[in-house]
C-alpha cells in the first residue's frame, strides 16, 4: 500500500463518495421524468446513469428538446429537498483524519455548485475544504480535468497536479484524475468498480470511508 509521501492536498468528489446521495438523486430524476409522463427509473437502471456528466446525462435521459425545462424542475426539487441528503458512513470521521494530516481540502463535482455548498454549510463542513467547483463553472466537467486543474488554481496552493490526491467513486473521477496528472483515490464497495481504478492505475484503493480513515490514521 502507498503511503501519502508527496501529497499535498486532498480534493473530493461530492455524491457518492462524501454524501450518500444515489437514493435522493434516483427520486429527484424519478420526480422529473413522471412530470413529463416518462417511465420512472429502477434502481438498477439508475445505476447507469449516475455520475454521468451533467449535460450529457440530461440529453439522454429526457431529449434534447426536454433539457432547460428538466433542469428546472430537477433545480427545484433538489433546493426544495436536497437538506435530506446524508454523509456517507465514516465521511466526518474522515475528513477530520485529513485535518491532523494538515492537508488543504477541496471539492470538483459534477452537481451545481451553489447546491453543493449550501449542502457543504448545512453538514458543518465549510472549515474543511478552501474550494468548491462544481457543474459548468469549468471549461467542461468530469471526466474533463478541467474542473479539477481550475480547483487547484483557485486554491492557490503553489503545488503541482501529481501532488494531489483526488479522491472520487466513478469512471469520471478516475478520468479527470488521471488526465489531470493527479494521484487516484478510489472508494468503492462495488469490485467490478475497482477494475476501473486499477485500469487507470490508482494510487489508493478502499470500500468505504472508514477504510481510507484507518489507513490516514496509519500516517500520523
Amino acid at each position: 500500500m502507498h503511503t501519502l509521501d508527496g501529497i499535498k492536498a486532498i480534493f473530493w468528489d461530492w455524491d457518492g463518495t462524501l454524501v450518500d446521495s444515489f437514493s435522493f438523486l434516483h427520486a429527484a430524476h424519478n420526480h422529473v421524468r413522471q412530470s413529463f409522463g416518462f417511465d420512472v427509473f429502477s434502481v438498477e437502471v439508475f445505476e447507469r446513469y449516475f455520475g454521468r456528466p451533467r449535460e450529457e446525462l440530461y440529453n439522454e435521459i429526457y431529449g434534447s428538446d426536454n433539457i432547460e425545462v428538466a433542469k428546472e424542475r430537477f433545480e427545484s426539487f433538489v433546493i426544495a429537498n436536497h437538506h435530506e441528503i446524508k454523509p456517507m458512513p465514516g465521511a466526518e470521521r474522515l475528513l477530520e483524519a485529513c485535518e491532523a494530516l494538515k492537508l488543504p481540502m477541496g471539492v470538483v463535482t459534477n452537481k451545481k455548485g451553489a447546491l453543493v455548498r449550501k449542502e457543504i454549510v448545512h453538514h458543518g463542513w465549510d472549515h474543511h475544504f478552501c474550494v468548491t467547483v462544481g457543474a459548468g463553472e469549468a471549461e467542461a466537467d468530469k471526466p474533463s480535468p478541467a474542473p479539477l486543474l481550475l480547483a487547484l488554481e483557485q486554491a492557490k496552493l503553489n503545488i503541482q497536479p501529481h501532488e494531489v490526491l483526488f479522491v472520487g467513486d466513478t469512471e469520471n473521477d478516475v478520468l479527470c484524475a488521471h488526465h489531470a496528472g493527479a494521484k487516484i483515490a478510489f472508494i468503492e464497495e462495488n469490485l467490478e468498480k475497482h477494475e476501473i481504478a486499477k485500469k487507470y492505475n490508482a494510487f489508493l484503493l478502499f470500500q468505504n470511508c472508514d477504510q481510507f480513515t484507518d489507513f490516514l490514521l496509519h500516517q500520523q
